[in-house]
């Protein structure tokens, strides 16, 4: 079975702490969470504390049937909502299939909140997973992005290979298109991170330069929607 340890690696060089959460092994039933702290939290390329530090958590329930569900938070520093905090819910299901079932899979449907700010902050994402070798792809869809009523499409390729017990190099490149993008940037772009990661005594760590290919006229180099390249360092503990 594909190692839970990578794929939580590439989820946290990738920029989408979020994802971390959404990584369900097919087990028997369980109560799991995590909590981390990052220098930055980026997602798909743009820091939504302003460059600033954020601590982070989740906890979800995974059934032995496939079935998943969970909450993850974080503070923000986010100036067209004007939050202090996002929590986004989620739920979804999880298989595999092929030979030894060597191809995992995940659907997941993700619900966005900003606690204290009015429902125009909410939005739904699905996405869709796949997992094979040391290989990850997934593609999400919102028809409804930021509640503006318009469609963005994400789609990322992690890869992360082990050179050492318990040591791994972590590449990822994501690709935002659709109005969404058009509506925050004007333009669609590349969000890309390579990295390494590794645990000490269950803590943990990694460390990746993460940028984008966003126009020099749209790159914001300080404050909210800051999107210049960065180094992203992230400790997390699982639980």
């Amino acid at each position: 079975m594909y190692k839970k340890f990578n794929k939580k690696r590439i989820a946290q060089l990738a920029g989408l702490t979020l994802a971390t959460a959404l990584i369900t092994p097919l087990a028997q039933a369980e109560v799991s969470g995590e909590i981390g702290v990052t220098n930055d939290y980026r997602f798909r390329g743009i820091s939504q504390t302003a460059g600033d530090f954020a601590v982070q958590a989740s906890i979800d329930y995974s059934m032995e049937s496939g079935f998943f569900i969970g909450a993850w938070g974080s503070n923000v520093d986010d100036e067209s909502y004007d939050a202090d905090v996002e929590v986004d819910f989620y739920a979804g299901y999880a298989g595999a299939f092929g030979e030894d079932d060597a191809v995992e899979y995940d659907f997941t449907l993700t619900y966005y909140t900003y606690p204290g700010q009015d429902e125009s902050t909410k939005y739904l994402e699905a996405s869709l997973g796949f997992y094979f070798a040391d290989f990850h792809f997934a593609q999400w869809y919102t028809n409804d992005y930021a509640n503006a009523d318009v469609a963005m499409h994400y789609s990322e390729l992690n890869y992360s290979y082990e050179f050492a017990e318990n040591w791994s190099i972590d590449a990822h490149v994501g690709y935002n298109y659709g109005d969404g993008a058009d509506l925050d940037w004007g333009e669609n772009y590349v969000d890309y991170s390579i990295g390494v990661s590794t645990e000490v005594a269950g803590v943990g760590l990694s460390l990746a330069w993460l940028d984008t290919n966003l126009s020099s006229d749209n790159e914001i180099s300080d404050g909210p929607w800051k999107n210049e390249g960065t180094i992203l360092a992230t400790a997390s503990y699982a639980f």
